[in-house]
C-alpha cells in the first residue's frame, strides 16, 4: 500500500464486528415480525446497499478473527476501489486490507451467474496489488474450494470466500486466502 493510500487508511474510523453484527441481528429480528417488502428485508435497494456491504464486511472481520486468532476491525463505506476496509495487527505492525465485495447471487436474481464467472472477472483489476476480494456465495450450492481454478495473473493482494451455512443464518464459513490455500473455517454468527 503507497504511504497516501496508508495514511488515508489509518484515518477512518474501526469498529469492532462482534457488537455490530449483535445489534444489527436485532434489527434484523425485529423487520421479520413486520411485513416489509423482501428487498428491504434483504438490505437489496440502492440505499441500503452501505448496510449490506457493512453487514459482509463485518462478517468477513469476523470470521478472519475466529479463523487467525487476530483481533480484525473494519470500517464501513468507500474507499477508493474497496467496499470496505479492514485492519489488525500482527507482531507490533499495523496491517490495512481494502476489501472489494463480489457476490455470487441468489439464483432467483440470475440462475446462469456462477462461481466460475465471478472469480474470472477479478482479471479486470489492474494496480490493485493491495487489494482483497471477498466472494460472497449468496446461494445454496457446495463449495469446494479445491475445485476453483485461478486465472493465472490476478491482480489482487488476496481472495476470500465468505458463505452462509445454514437458512437461520447462525453458522458461517470462510475460505481462504485461496490464492495461498484452500482451507475453511466455520463460524457463528454472533449472538
Amino acid at each position: 500500500m503507497d504511504a497516501i493510500r496508508l495514511r488515508e487508511a489509518a484515518r477512518r474510523e474501526y469498529r469492532d464486528p462482534v457488537p455490530f453484527l449483535r445489534r444489527l441481528r436485532r434489527i434484523e429480528e425485529r423487520i421479520l415480525t413486520v411485513t416489509i417488502d423482501p428487498e428491504i428485508r434483504t438490505l437489496r435497494t440502492n440505499k441500503l446497499k452501505e448496510w449490506r456491504e457493512a453487514r459482509l464486511g463485518a462478517l468477513f472481520c469476523h470470521g478472519f478473527s475466529e479463523r487467525t486468532g487476530l483481533k480484525v476491525f473494519f470500517s464501513k463505506g468507500e474507499f477508493e476501489d474497496a467496499d470496505f476496509v479492514s485492519t489488525w495487527i500482527e507482531d507490533d505492525v499495523r496491517h490495512f486490507a481494502p476489501v472489494q465485495i463480489k457476490e455470487l447471487v441468489p439464483e432467483e436474481r440470475n440462475a446462469s451467474a456462477t462461481f466460475d464467472a465471478v472469480v474470472h472477472g477479478l482479471s479486470k483489476y489492474t494496480g490493485a496489488n493491495d487489494l482483497t476480494v471477498l466472494i460472497h456465495v449468496n446461494r445454496r450450492i457446495h463449495f469446494d474450494p479445491t475445485s476453483v481454478t485461478l486465472p493465472r495473473q490476478l491482480p489482487i493482494a488476496a481472495l476470500w470466500v465468505l458463505a452462509c451455512l445454514d437458512p437461520a443464518q447462525a453458522e458461517w464459513a470462510i475460505w481462504g486466502n485461496l490464492l495461498e490455500e484452500a482451507e475453511g473455517t466455520r463460524f457463528v454468527y454472533p449472538a
